[in-house]
């Protein structure tokens, strides 16, 4: 029989302050999603609180009808597919080494990348870096600056250390290389901690903002984010000089493209959920 879970008085408080951050989490979510499929009339006016008045697509026909929304959301999907998948490569790859007890420079490498988390070279060094190595105005300037996460590499590394080396050995027995420990061994049993990766790193480059704003002048790089705020700088500065309709389908555009921007990511993380907890647990218990 399993042990059945008693409710306890004290756990009162545990449950109250646990639905009061739920609420204030998933409220501004609800309002810019009921904001989106508003009319316009009333997201001008701000009368929307909680489930959207006088519903209304317009504002996403105008979206998916939009040259720029369109090149801006492929650019973003490319930053977060391409970056994301080199980023978790060279993670798992280098993490991999560092976790080899017989690598000579195990520990002096580890002690450089943790270091960075701490002492940072600043943005004007990197961004002469950017320009000196002729990626200004690419699009790898987005993704090769910010490949390898020290922290991401840190909880890698832990997870790697944490698995039996006893497997390890039996593959070199069996006249296998490290290469072969590597991908055929570690990689497969390290789900958990690549689906974390997969998670940290697309939902880093997705939501990458201020490298784009740095790096990229060509409005045809840029991302999502930036158009986005092309719309709220507009919305602010051009009011004046804008008729009734434009001002209110400005308006609740705003809200409509902050919703497209978000709905991958939150659809994507369900379906990593499961391996979310154990994998930085696990990560990070060394």
């Amino acid at each position: 029989m399993g042990r059945k879970e008693r409710f306890v008085l004290s756990d009162i408080p545990i449950y109250i302050i646990t639905v009061f951050i739920i609420i204030i989490t998933l409220y501004p979510v609800i309002y810019v999603v009921s904001m989106s499929f508003s009319d316009p009339v009333h997201v001008l006016a701000r009368d929307i609180y909680f489930l959207p008045k006088g519903f209304s697509l317009k504002a996403y026909q105008m979206i998916f009808k939009n040259d720029t929304v369109l090149r801006s959301f492929g650019n973003t999907i490319w930053y977060t597919i391409v970056g994301a998948s080199v980023s978790v490569l060279l993670t798992a790859t280098t993490a991999f080494s560092l976790s080899r007890k017989k690598f000579f420079l195990r520990k002096q490498l580890s002690f450089l990348m943790t270091l960075t988390m701490f002492v940072s070279g600043g943005l004007i060094p990197l961004y002469i870096l950017v320009q000196k190595m002729h990626l200004y105005n690419t699009r790898w300037s987005i993704i090769l600056p910010y490949i390898i996460s020290a922290y991401n590499l840190i909880i890698t590394r832990s997870f790697f250390e944490s698995l039996p080396e006893e497997m390890a050995e039996a593959v070199k027995i069996d006249g296998g290389s490290e290469w072969t420990v590597m991908i055929k061994i570690f990689f497969p049993l390290s789900k958990p901690i690549i689906s974390v990766l997969i998670l940290f790193y697309g939902v880093g480059y997705w939501n990458s903002y201020f490298a784009p704003l740095i790096f990229l002048s060509n409005e045809k790089l840029q991302p999502i984010q930036l158009y986005l705020r092309s719309i709220l700088i507009t919305s602010e500065v051009r009011v004046a000089g804008m008729g009734m309709d434009a001002i209110l389908m400005n308006e609740q555009m705003k809200y409509a493209v902050i919703v497209v921007a978000c709905f991958p990511i939150m659809i994507l993380y369900p379906f990593i959920q499961k391996y979310f907890e154990k994998g930085v647990l696990i990560g990070a218990v060394k």
